[in-house]
């Protein structure tokens, strides 16, 4: 062999082993200090607690293609019940620099709009308009679009599944949380509603459950014939409690979400919550891909169901009238 044949194939060596290195260094595991999971988009999700896992939305992402630690990155923050934590945890997330914030119900939308002005919120709530979260439904406007439900439209429809569950009833009582936006004034209107069905009605205020507790034992003197509970996240944190509640004093209660009747009440009519959360779901995906909050209408739910817990019925000793239980989308025995 020459000495310039062999010049020529330690050349040729040499230069396959920078080729081989360089390509080395530009794979993945030698990528320096930002990682894949850090370039992913980012998605904040705030809840009032664990009682309403994000099993919904966790799913739905998977079926638009954004797996977690794939396609997306999540932060959680749940408030364990804890409204006040609310707050520092909407703040948590934009500290994060999140791309979109999912809140779930009113009092971690309040939260959320708080912490920012500029990072998409994609809502679950209900009226929307009248809590001043979107300045209309069709041109929300802001960093802020979703999914509501209009309680307005709702209550005169509750009432009457109220009216046929118990017809000879004459007094009501409508529970609610005051610190949530919506509630207050859907208080108001589902007390006027139930005055012209004949009823003497009357809202009383919950927060914790040592409220809940104290409203139940009150009612020993001042027995109800039945109540009316305006879900949201407390309410359904308590979901157990006021089930369990409601049968020990065999008292009749309409819930305006399933989760209070699948926690052991016995009736409630009201949007599909699944189907809200899987819609506001469909927001953060359109987000992630571009879409601008506020040129996104905000959503109203399609799906409406009635749904009987006949097990609790029979605990409490009421007979559910035949026409209720042909229109029930579930009946849970």
């Amino acid at each position: 062999m020459s000495l310039r044949t062999l010049r020529l194939d330690r050349i040729g060596r040499l230069s396959a082993l920078l080729i081989a290195a360089a390509l080395l260094l530009g794979s993945p595991s030698f990528a320096p200090a930002q990682t894949q999971a850090e370039r992913l988009p980012k998605v904040g999700y705030l809840g009032f607690g664990a009682s309403v896992p994000p099993t919904h939305f966790q799913n739905r992402m998977r079926e638009l293609r954004y797996s977690e630690g794939k396609e997306v990155t999540v932060e959680y923050r749940f408030a364990g019940g804890r409204p006040g934590e609310l707050p520092r945890l909407a703040r948590e997330l934009v500290d994060a620099k999140v791309d979109v914030i999912m809140a779930i119900g009113d009092e971690a939308i309040v939260a959320a709009k708080d912490a920012t002005r500029t990072v998409p919120i994609v809502m679950v709530a209900c009226d929307a308009v009248t809590t001043g979260f979107v300045a209309s439904l069709a041109r929300p406007g802001g960093n802020l679009t979703g999914v509501t439900c209009i309680t307005s439209e709702l209550m005169p429809k509750r009432m009457a599944v109220f009216r046929e569950l118990l017809p000879s009833a004459s007094r009501l009582v409508v529970l609610y949380n005051p610190e949530n936006v919506s509630k207050p004034p859907e208080a108001a209107r589902t007390v006027e509603l139930a005055k012209q069905l004949g009823l003497d009605a009357k809202a009383v205020q919950f927060r914790t459950a040592e409220d809940i507790e104290h409203a139940f034992s009150a009612f020993a003197a001042d027995r109800p014939d039945g109540l009316v509970v305006l879900t949201e996240q407390r309410s359904i944190t308590h979901a157990k409690l006021l089930g369990d509640l409601s049968r020990r004093e065999r008292l009749p209660v309409l819930h305006s979400f399933s989760e209070g009747v699948r926690a052991g009440g016995l009736i409630s009519y009201g949007p599909h919550f699944p189907e809200m959360v899987l819609m506001a779901t469909n927001y953060v995906a359109k987000i992630l891909k571009g879409g601008k909050p506020a040129e996104l209408p905000v959503e109203q739910p399609t799906r409406f169901e009635l749904v009987i817990n006949l097990k609790t019925a029979k605990e409490i000793g009421l007979t559910i009238p035949p026409s209720l239980l042909a229109r029930a989308d579930e009946v849970i025995e």
